[in-house]
């Protein structure tokens, strides 16, 4: 459902057109914000932890596009930012505090200057005070680690209250997860309705309106390999390792987005512990194999890009998570090479955190 969310609105900034501006409001921002909301028990098992509300407390600081980047104009020059949060989980015996850092990018649905929407983006790390622990803190089936991965993302209103200062009111989600690289790993989701007050620091710039002459981008190939760790029931148990080579075919939309189709061949030696747990009859290295084909769809935010895959297993001996997979990641492009990180899921269950390197043809 998140990734489905994501999506929705990324393509929706994606599509967004308009005039811009003579010049910035001001070189940066500097923003607090207070959070209010509660953690989702998706679970039965995660009931136990809604004792209280959710409170938080946020400050962020962003630089303002002012169009050096023919993508800064495709998408209206969004803000580019860094957020810290601390939250009080609500359950100060079962979860404690939740601490994020993250960065983030906001994408304006609309050409006006002010009184509009915007939708935020950001992927980081996070900090669980207070995991499970099978004798002091059994109860919290949600995170097994204090370290974990952060995605974030909310719609929020801003209108202007001076020349130096806006009012922005929000919907959020936060949600933690650590890939499965330890258990329980079930996530912390936490909604939230959020008040901010931000301040516009330092002189405007002058906006670029130079004309850009790029032309499309050709189809090209990508292939990368990629790798982690992760854990399967109970708690206690080993790590296994899990990796994957993939293979891409992406076609550009315009300048500022592609879609694909591609091949994944993974290998992950818990699926024969798992077949052997359940009795099946072990046939060697294909136990542990895995063949998928997937669509892909990524947002070309300057030499970053979002992405987005939907997959079906046309292969695998171990049927326990279902044929569909789904990934959300993130790539960091230097010229043809690429980094990038994904979480790999089947529906809302993490699999694994897929850290890797690839090349673009």
């Amino acid at each position: 459902m998140m990734i489905r969310l994501i999506s929705f609105f990324l393509l929706l900034a994606n599509i967004c057109f308009g005039s811009i501006a003579d010049s910035t409001k001001a070189h940066f921002t500097l923003g607090i914000r207070g959070d209010y909301g509660f953690v989702i028990a998706h679970r039965p098992a995660l009931r136990p932890l809604q004792e209280e509300h959710v409170k938080g407390f946020e400050i962020s600081i962003a630089r303002i596009s002012h169009g050096k980047n023919s993508w800064e104009h495709d998408f209206l020059l969004p803000e580019k930012g860094v957020t810290l949060a601390i939250f009080n989980l609500g359950n100060p015996e079962r979860l404690g505090y939740g601490f994020a850092i993250y960065p983030y990018l906001d994408f304006p649905l609309s050409k006006k200057e002010t009184n509009k929407l915007i939708f935020r983006y950001g992927i980081g790390l996070g900090w669980v005070e207070k995991i499970f622990d099978s004798e002091k803190n059994y109860k919290n089936a949600a995170i097994g680690s204090h370290l974990n991965g952060v995605i974030h993302f909310d719609l929020h209103y801003e209108t202007e209250l001076t020349k130096k200062s806006r009012l922005e009111i929000a919907a959020a989600i936060t949600h933690y997860s650590n890939g499965a690289y330890e258990l329980p790993n079930l996530g912390i989701n936490i909604p939230t309705f959020n008040l901010a007050y931000t301040r516009f620091i330092g002189e405007k710039r002058l906006i670029s309106h130079q004309q850009y002459t790029e032309s499309l981008p050709n189809s090209s190939w990508n292939v990368y390999i990629g790798g982690g760790v992760k854990k399967i029931y109970p708690p206690q148990g080993k790590q296994y390792t899990a990796g994957v080579l993939s293979v891409l075919r992406s076609m550009p939309i315009k300048t500022k987005a592609s879609w694909g189709l591609g091949a994944d061949i993974f290998y992950d030696n818990s699926l024969s512990a798992r077949l052997k747990n359940s009795e099946a009859t072990l046939k060697g290295t294909s136990d542990d194999l895995r063949l998928g084909f997937y669509g892909a769809y990524e947002i070309h935010a300057g030499k970053t890009g979002l992405l987005f895959n939907m997959g079906y297993y046309a292969f695998t001996r171990w049927k326990g998570d279902g044929n569909i997979y789904h990934r959300l990641g993130i790539r960091q492009y230097f010229n043809k090479v690429f980094l990038c990180m994904n979480l790999k899921t089947h529906y809302a269950r993490a699999d694994f955190i897929e850290f890797g390197i690839g090349y673009k043809l």
